[in-house]
């Protein structure tokens, strides 16, 4: 790094984050009292770069600032935590000028310099409509979300070209706000917007006034270059984002670096990502410090979780998808489980509600089908079949997922992060599913959570069809009581399925 950034993190991850991004000669810009006792630093000058948790999923990294800031920290994280997925670094607040290419009901699709559409959402566009634009974000899928106009990026405001007014929630001081305002107001005056950032509440007024000025002049600039510019030439560029969905067993390598610098007890992260009762992490962070070693913490939760196995438990399953907010699959129950050397298995049955087709089979959802869900702690694959009442299977869909977390906190939950890469199973021929959304997400990436994706895959591929049999011949057992000869079958049935799906290295 030829410069060293300044950083500001928030969020769950904030200390272990903290950690990676000051080894790799970052300085911190903007570091809260506890962390600054922590680390033995203290704030040293601008923010060039924050990272954060997104507020509706905690399991996803946003990594955003000034461009080479953002690549340098992208890096630094990246190199750390190996079984994620990435997405980035992307521009944002690029501005250009856009065609229309087409609508639907809530807006249109705009032509981008980077090669794919982005999406106005603006009920009176129209296509062959041509437009200045600006990239203000993206969806979970990685389509850049336009606005119309002009949007130049400040360190402590972003001024438009459009009179609009926006304040951080994270600006609080009613004399700031005030002084703020009055600002505005002379801006909309003239005819243009402002986004105060949060950083405006630290800076003086000549500060504010003088980058004002400054961010006045880029827009003149910007704005002169749009009206001759061709379509989808990159006009300007203010900052840069990038994403890293963690996997669990990354949230267990960033509970190594928090260790670093606090006490930190095993599963930290998981449990403040995923619980009900995040408090539960601190509890557990105390009793390490009072000199518990992190091996008998963690039997301490595996000896409470295995406790709360009985049959018939209730099993909540978050499937995370790549940089989206988590889905639940639906409450089930739990049929049996295995506790081996590599960690839980469990079988849950679930009702199947609602109407439709089961993604990737292509069959009709029926009244009364059930569901079998085979998932392992150590594994890469999590297992769905479906039955119909009589106990005929109807298809298997074999999602392929990083190592999932399992915990207890009043509700035993499963979560894991979908590869994008899975298999489907109807009449004992194999089909793959999601191809092409997995290597837009890959490209040719043969490392890390990735890799081993093609991996499982291949795998796949030379197990299904005893994985098919075994299934084919479960489903009285699925769907019928839970008489004790029923149970012994089943559970010798699942001990054949793990044997088949567990991992061989």
């Amino acid at each position: 790094m030829e410069q060293p950034y300044g950083f500001r993190v928030r969020g769950i991850y904030a200390t272990a984050i903290s950690k990676i991004l000051i080894d790799y000669g970052f300085k911190p810009g903007d570091i809260s009292e506890k962390l600054s006792k922590r680390l033995n630093t203290e704030s040293e000058g601008p923010v060039d770069v924050t990272v954060k948790n997104s507020d509706d999923n905690k399991s996803l990294l946003v990594i955003i600032g000034v461009p080479g800031a953002v690549e340098e920290a992208f890096k630094a994280i990246s190199s750390v935590v190996k079984t994620s997925l990435y997405r980035g670094p992307l521009p944002l607040y690029m501005v250009f000028r856009a065609r229309v290419s087409s609508q639907d009901m809530g807006g249109c699709y705009v032509e981008t310099p980077l090669g794919v559409h982005g999406y106005l959402k603006d009920r009176t566009c129209y296509k062959g409509e041509d437009l200045v634009a600006t990239i203000i974000g993206y969806r979970g899928d990685g389509t850049p979300l336009i606005d119309r106009g002009i949007y130049i990026v400040g360190r402590y405001m972003i001024l438009l070209d459009k009179p609009v007014e926006k304040i951080s929630e994270h600006i609080r001081d009613p004399d700031v706000i005030l002084e703020l305002r009055g600002i505005s107001d002379m801006i909309l005056k003239q005819g243009l917007g402002v986004s105060w950032r949060s950083s405006a509440s630290r800076a003086s007024l000549k500060e504010l006034l003088e980058e004002l000025d400054a961010l006045k002049r880029t827009l003149t600039e910007v704005s002169t270059k749009a009206s001759s510019a061709a379509s989808i030439e990159p006009l300007y560029v203010g900052e840069k984002i990038a994403f890293i969905h963690l996997s669990p067993e990354d949230m267990g390598e960033l509970d190594r670096v928090r260790s670093l610098v606090t006490p930190t007890a095993p599963m930290h992260h998981v449990i403040k990502a995923f619980s009900d009762s995040p408090d539960t992490a601190d509890l557990l962070d105390s009793i390490a410090a009072s000199g518990a070693p992190p091996n008998s913490i963690l039997n301490g939760l595996r000896r409470h979780l295995v406790e709360r196995l009985s049959s018939g438990a209730e099993i909540l399953i978050i499937h995370n998808r790549p940089f989206e907010k988590p889905r639940i699959l639906g409450k089930g129950r739990l049929k049996t489980y295995l506790n081996l050397e590599d960690g839980l298995w469990l079988g849950v049955v679930r009702s199947i509600t609602g109407s439709g087709v089961y993604d990737g089979l292509g069959i009709q959802k029926e009244k009364d089908d059930r569901a079998l869900t085979i998932i392992g702690e150590n594994s890469w694959l999590t297992i769905h079949a479906y039955y119909r009442y009589n106990s005929e299977l109807k298809g298997v869909y074999i999602n392929i997922n990083t190592k999932p977390a399992v915990i207890y906190d009043g509700m035993i939950k499963i979560s894991y992060l979908d590869l994008e890469l899975d298999a489907s199973i109807v009449h004992s021929e194999l089909k793959i599913v999601d191809q092409e959304r997995f290597e837009r997400l890959c490209g040719g990436n043969e490392t890390g959570a990735c890799g081993r994706a093609r991996r499982e895959l291949e795998r796949v591929k030379n197990l299904y069809s005893d994985l098919w049999s075994i299934l084919s011949r479960s489903g009285e057992y699925v769907t019928s009581g839970r008489d004790e000869e029923s149970m012994d079958v089943f559970n010798e049935r699942f001990r054949e399925l793990v044997s088949i799906i567990r991992p061989t290295g």
